[in-house]
């Protein structure tokens, strides 16, 4: 602004700022009025300039409200060989490598929220523990300080599906003895519901099976007492609906490793199967083989007995040794029109596995009866026709034509006409 005239300048639209014709001096005023017009050069000082531009920044940040950082998206969560995700039903796991699939299972699952007992950070990873089993995934050591943001994260979508906090620190022994038998007594409940609605139906098939994994599965739960508990319910539950409560009839014990069976007054366990007795059951007991004796010289009493030498072959045969040979084998077949079992037992048990499957048939035979009653009286009495009676008297005529010829005896004849009248 070199050679400009001394004088007031514009130093934006409402200040003025004094040139000396050198330079810019400290001296500012207010401009009188806004529709000023300043014909003279327009030009501001450096540091007039930094202070409005500062002022402005100022200014426009006291009237923009700073907004929040958005969270970092954690999920699908990539740890050592498995990927966590959230659901609405329970927290995603996928295997990514063998060891996670072998970790995981073969398939990608959902771990439901009311099956989780515990969530923990770890030093090397994320504990899920499912009902009683831990599941210790493994995090890469970059992703380490994620740890504690995933398990947060998880364990606020355990509350808002479920309504119960869950801690996310080390839990002690005790507290995880707690936590786990309280998943098993939830589960308990839900799955003794979900029977009462089948028996509640009538279908009785189902309900031997369903009765059936429910005490294979809280057998494996390994809970202490877990299998009386839900035993007990059970048979509650089946008093209250005015149900059939199974009593024991016996056991057939297997030859080899194969499970036993089980045998109740109304169904049949083996394994992890149940199957229903009903009226088209059957039970057979089957031994095939012999007993065989056989006998060979003895050296020692053919010496011993010996007078005269050349004579211990007759002492040796006599007094020979027997030896007997068992090759029976015995098997328990039980079955229905749709089921069988069929296992091998030893020789020694054909005798109490007869009389379980004289049991399990004459069981049979009375569901058989009753269907049979139950058919009958259900069924419209007969109303004899006219043509019914016509034949009725013509049968009679008959018997007493014979009776008269001497053809049968009157006793004959008496039974005769007892069975076509139907006495």
């Amino acid at each position: 602004m070199g050679g400009a005239a001394a004088g007031w300048y514009a130093n934006g639209p409402a200040w003025e700022t004094y040139w000396d014709g050198t330079q810019w001096l400290d001296q500012h005023r207010q401009v009188a009025s806004p529709d000023r017009i300043d014909t003279g050069p327009i030009h501001q000082p450096t540091t007039t300039i930094m202070a409005t531009a500062t002022a402005t920044t100022q200014s426009m940040e006291a009237l923009v409200e700073p907004q929040p950082q958005p969270e970092a998206e954690l999920f699908p969560f990539a740890a050592s060989g498995v990927i966590i995700d959230i659901r609405p039903e329970g927290i995603h796991l996928e295997g990514t490598t063998w060891l996670g699939r072998g970790l995981v299972g073969d398939k990608p699952r959902v771990v439901p929220w009311d099956d989780i007992s515990t969530l923990e950070v770890m030093t090397t990873g994320i504990r899920i523990r499912e009902g009683r089993k831990a599941m210790l995934i493994g995090v890469p050591s970059k992703l380490t300080a994620q740890s504690p943001l995933v398990v947060e994260r998880l364990a606020r979508a355990f509350e808002t599906a479920t309504g119960r906090t869950l801690s996310t620190g080390k839990v002690t022994r005790a507290e995880k003895t707690a936590a786990v038998e309280d998943i098993f007594r939830r589960a308990l409940s839900r799955k003794v519901e979900a029977i009462g609605t089948v028996i509640e139906s009538g279908d009785h098939s189902a309900e031997v099976a369903m009765s059936h994994a429910l005490l294979v599965w809280s057998k494996a739960q390994k809970i202490k007492g877990g299998v009386e508990l839900a035993t007990s319910q059970l048979d509650k539950l089946r008093r209250s609906l005015g149900a059939h409560v199974p009593t024991v009839v016996g056991i057939v014990v297997s030859a080899n490793f194969s499970p036993n069976l089980t045998v109740f007054d109304d169904r049949v366990h083996r394994g992890a199967e149940a199957r229903p007795i009903d009226a088209f059951t059957q039970a057979q007991v089957f031994l095939d083989g012999q007993v065989q004796v056989t006998s060979r010289p003895s050296m020692t009493a053919g010496l011993i007995g010996s007078v005269l030498p050349g004579t211990a072959l007759l002492p040796a045969l006599a007094f020979g040794k027997k030896e007997k040979t068992d090759t029976r084998q015995a098997e328990f077949h039980v079955g229905s029109r749709d089921w069988t079992f069929s296992m091998n037992i030893p020789v020694q048990s054909v005798g109490s596995a007869r009389s379980i499957a004289q049991r399990i048939n004459a069981i049979a035979d009375g569901m058989e009866r009753d269907a049979r009653s139950s058919q009958i009286s259900s069924s419209p009495p007969v109303t004899p026709s006219l043509s019914d009676d016509a034949d009725l008297t013509s049968q009679i005529e008959r018997i007493v034509a014979l009776e008269r010829s001497g053809a049968i005896t009157a006793e004959q004849a008496t039974a005769m006409k007892a069975r076509v009248i139907g006495l």
